[in-house]
């Protein structure tokens, strides 16, 4: 079956993050965060997938390249400017031919059941349907309200004031070809505020399901320092990289940890770290590749990058460090 990965945003809510690089690329666990959806997608059979790109574009190219490495078979369209989510999916109209598609962001991290989502699709005879889910904060997503049968009544994009649920929309799409009719061509036209709310104005068979299994927008630095966390800890089933020295701690090959560090569950270092005497590592803490960690080091929830320097006796919690600094929210 095909896909679309959503992938041509600048992620402005990461910044300072992406200013260097793209959202899709943000390592998760020391692999970039698209790398999980492909292979999620993979799972689901569904191998024919298109990404949309815009902001430096070469370097997700460079990365996944014909996606065969996931499971999939990857092809590109490349936004000169943006079309907005739904007008970049309108441009790739001939690629679907005609077929149910799936679209999916490339900057969330997801294990939910696709499969489950397609059945239901089916089953109610759906011209679209969108995972749910439950959320607390409600400003910055699409929210929905369902009947009984989970036909969608009302959608509202990032309300202002009280919202009508606390339903949201994952981003996680299924469409029939009939969608094309909501989204004129050529036109920077997006879903949330646009398409969606023509289509429960047109009492089209549009539906909304909550599916099993877990879902986080990656979203801000919190988001991004807690979804390592869960992907360690196991609650979203991604495919971690190292060896699992013991419950919770996976090692990369060539690393040299001193007898004297402390590394407490779940931490994940990725190949030839250097980790130095009485240094402390936990709380969802990775490393990337060839980090050295100094003597006498404190590191809890902390994400350092390939290609970042460690401060001599740096104590850190909940922070990110890159190449370009450190950063904390």
């Amino acid at each position: 079956m095909k896909a679309m990965v959503l992938a041509a945003g600048f992620g402005e809510r990461m910044r300072p993050l992406t200013e260097h690089l793209p959202k899709p690329l943000l390592p998760i666990a020391n692999r970039p965060v698209m790398s999980y959806i492909l292979e999620h997608l993979a799972r689901h059979e569904f191998t024919d997938v298109i990404a949309n790109l815009h902001y430096r574009p070469e370097q997700i190219v460079d990365y996944f390249g014909d996606g065969s490495r996931f499971g999939v078979n990857l092809a590109y369209t490349h936004e000169e400017h943006l079309w907005g989510i739904a007008g970049g999916v309108r441009r790739c109209k001939d690629f679907f031919d005609g077929e149910t598609f799936l679209v999916i962001g490339a900057d969330d991290l997801t294990d939910m059941d696709l499969t489950a989502l397609l059945a239901d699709h089916r089953r109610v005879g759906a011209m679209a349907s969108i995972g749910l889910v439950e959320v607390e904060e409600t400003s910055q997503y699409g929210i929905v309200v369902t009947d009984g049968e989970g036909r969608i009544q009302r959608f509202v994009e990032k309300p202002k004031g009280e919202p009508p649920s606390r339903t949201a929309n994952t981003q996680i799409y299924l469409f029939e070809s009939g969608v094309f009719d909501f989204i004129p061509p050529n036109q920077v036209y997006d879903f949330g505020f646009d398409a969606f709310p023509h289509m429960v104005a047109q009492a089209v068979p549009f539906y909304g399901f909550s599916l099993p299994g877990y879902w986080r927008d990656i979203g801000g630095l919190a988001d991004y320092l807690a979804a390592h966390v869960d992907a360690l800890e196991g609650r979203v089933a991604v495919r971690l990289e190292g060896e699992q020295m013991r419950p919770g701690v996976w090692v990369g090959p060539g690393c040299q940890i001193d007898p004297t560090a402390r590394l407490t569950a779940p931490v994940v270092l990725a190949e030839d770290c250097a980790i130095g005497p009485e240094v402390a590592l936990g709380g969802g803490t990775a490393l990337g590749r060839r980090v050295h960690v100094p003597s006498g080091s404190s590191l809890w929830n902390t994400v350092v990058w390939e290609g970042a320097s460690m401060p001599p006796e740096a104590t850190l919690m909940k922070a990110v460090v890159t190449p370009q600094g450190v950063f904390t929210g």
